[in-house]
């Protein structure tokens, strides 16, 4: 294996790997069964579809980004080579035991879903500890909890209890808010700061609060631990709280300058979609009639935290010659193409052809993964790039 080869570095396979499983998903359920495919071998489809949005496409996205971020926080040169293939085959093996959950002991399902958790949990923290770098560890617990999460999903699933496994997913999402939180109140007004500087713009005004920035985590990390001991009151006040919190945080950050740069940009607009979520999936707790919650989910799973992790990845694929970060034209086209998915998906239940609108919605999201794929394609050989998906703030920003 050359250094130039597809397996140097951890975002080329598990970044695109996560897209081409965000393709096929949507792909195969609603439009593929609705074209006469069969379903996953995972019923009712709705457990699939979620389990496979959650614990494989926005998974395997976040490991290659906690593994693309790893060299900067040990000092050593990234994972690469068997070490990936056997982090890919282990989670590969996951998606094969979920869509085939129907046929299998429950032992197997729980063992092929859960190995490449477990396997980048000790990955992550044995660099971390032997790094001294004790600060970064939540990051590795957290993949560890989310590979306990997913088998309980995966035993309530098969024991058939669907409404403790759905709300189980409702706390994953949650935690995922935390994620965005603790990354993107940081990463993005830094981003923010160092390109204002480059275009000789004033500085932001106190563009990170950490006072803020800890009330948002402490809010959500309450909801989660609301929403586990059954207190649903508290949990969406407290989601509601939170994005009060954020929307606070973000006015800070002058997101319509950025406009001109559409990388930068698109960023703030995928992170304005979590407040957004939010917000609505907490006021839909109080006023059930408004509009179904179901539907109000997507604005956080495709909106927050699927913009998230395309707007971030897709740094990897911005570099130029000349040194600075660009968006492709087929990464704004993404962009663009999953807002629109986005906005499709929650009007479905407000227009009288739902059906047509679902699948729009699922097009437009096939769509923008496609591009954000041909995006990637140019920096999956040659010298891999060393992608900035994290920033901190200058210590004077003016």
């Amino acid at each position: 294996m050359t250094q130039y080869s597809f397996w140097a570095a951890p975002y080329r396979p598990m970044f695109t790997g996560a897209a081409f499983w965000a393709l096929i998903c949507i792909g195969w359920w609603p439009l593929g069964v609705r074209l006469g495919l069969p379903a996953p071998g995972f019923g009712p489809i709705v457990l699939w579809h979620v389990h496979e949005l959650l614990f494989g496409f926005a998974a395997l996205a976040v490991g290659g980004y906690l593994l693309t971020a790893l060299p900067n926080w040990v000092g050593k040169p990234p994972e690469k080579g068997l070490v990936l293939k056997a982090l890919m085959g282990f989670w590969a093996l996951g998606r094969l035991a979920t869509v085939t959950a129907d046929h299998l002991p429950l032992g197997l399902v729980l063992i092929g879903n859960a190995i490449f958790f477990f396997v980048l949990f000790g990955l992550l923290f044995w660099r971390i500890v032997a790094a001294g770098v004790y600060v970064k560890t939540p990051f590795a617990i957290a993949i560890l909890a989310l590979g306990l999460v997913d088998t309980t999903y995966m035993t309530l699933a098969k024991s058939g209890d669907v409404t403790a496994s759905l709300s189980l997913a409702r706390a994953v999402l949650i935690g995922f808010a935390i994620l965005i939180t603790a990354i993107g109140t940081r990463a993005v007004p830094a981003f923010t700061t160092i390109w204002r500087q480059h275009q000789n713009l004033p500085a932001l005004n106190a563009p990170h609060n950490e006072r803020l920035r800890l009330t948002a985590l402490v809010l959500l990390a309450s909801a989660v631990f609301a929403l586990l001991l059954n207190a649903p009151d508290f949990t969406y006040g407290l989601l509601v709280l939170a994005a009060l919190v954020l929307l606070a945080t973000m006015t800070r950050w002058r997101s319509l300058s950025t406009w001109r740069n559409p990388l930068l940009f698109g960023l703030h607009i995928a992170f304005l979609w979590l407040p957004l979520g939010l917000l609505l999936v907490g006021s839909l707790w109080f006023f059930p009639t408004a509009y179904p919650m179901k539907n109000g989910l997507h604005a956080l799973t495709i909106g927050a935290i699927s913009g998230m992790i395309m707007a971030f990845t897709g740094r990897a694929a911005s570099h130029t010659p000349e040194g600075f970060l660009r968006a492709p034209p087929a990464l704004t086209c993404a962009m663009v193409l999953l807002w629109s998915a986005t906005v499709t998906r929650l009007a479905v239940p407000l227009v009288a052809d739902a059906e047509t609108w679902e699948n729009t919605a699922a097009l437009l999201w096939c769509a923008s993964w496609t591009f954000y794929l041909i995006a990637m394609r140019p920096t999956l050989s040659g010298p891999p790039v060393r992608p900035v998906l994290s920033g901190r703030l200058p210590k004077n920003p003016a």
